[in-house]
């Protein structure tokens, strides 16, 4: 009687050697980078549909179309557009403080005046971008940010590091002493404020770089006239 024969191929060249049977496809779980790029792909489809079309007219049902995931895997991610949209928040708070981060980076050895020059240049160019205006006039208008959500508001790291670079002008007298966010916000209002204002009522101000460059060292001289300390 001849013997049973397992199931496997034989491997060329070894006699009486086995391997399991070929699977098509790998299958199961994606690696954490197949994960990171699946979810990366489903937050800039959202944030593009967000920011385009606003909050009501941005369903969950449109992102599954145009990201290409599958509706499971998108609601595995994300339950609800409310918590879609927290997350593409999250992502654009986290590329800003990416952005900052390697300014600081860069400023290293500057005095404590040009690295605030360049910082509020950096902020302005921030809050004029359209993706950013346009999460702004979502939360503004339809305050999806605030409403029905139990979280308490988070520091806001941005003002905070305006206000630690502030201070060391301040400590350098570069410009004067005084409370510490009476200044901050004297900076903001004379340079960021009026511009970012205007594109949250849909106009496109300082479209060019060369607008912008024009209109910041004006704001910028306006500031330092009205809070300038010593002067080298």
């Amino acid at each position: 009687m001849k013997r049973a024969v397992k199931t496997g191929k034989r491997v060329k060249g070894r006699p009486g050697a086995r391997v399991s049977p070929r699977r098509e496809g790998r299958g199961g779980r994606p690696t954490k980078a197949e994960a990171q790029a699946i979810e990366d792909r489903i937050l800039a489809v959202a944030a593009n549909l967000f920011a385009r079309d606003g909050y009501a007219a941005t369903s969950m049902e449109r992102v599954v179309s145009e990201c290409g995931a599958g509706k499971d895997t998108i609601y595995r991610r994300y339950p609800s557009k409310r918590a879609i949209f927290d997350a593409v928040l999250d992502r654009s708070r986290r590329r800003i403080m990416s952005r900052l981060s390697d300014l600081q980076v860069r400023q290293s050895g500057q005095s404590s005046l040009a690295q605030l020059k360049e910082l509020a240049i950096c902020l302005l160019d921030i809050n004029l971008d359209p993706e950013l205006v346009a999460f702004k006039r979502i939360a503004a208008s339809e305050m999806m940010v605030a409403a029905g959500s139990d979280a308490k508001p988070e520091p806001d790291a941005i003002m905070s590091l305006l206000r630690t670079t502030v201070m060391k002008a301040q400590a350098d007298q570069r410009i004067v002493a005084g409370d510490i966010n009476f200044v901050t916000d004297f900076l903001i209002n004379s340079i960021i404020v009026g511009p970012t204002t205007l594109a949250m009522f849909g106009y496109k101000p300082l479209a060019s770089p060369r607008e912008r460059k024009l209109y910041f060292e004006k704001a910028w001289k306006l500031f330092l006239g009205g809070a300038a300390g010593r002067q080298d």
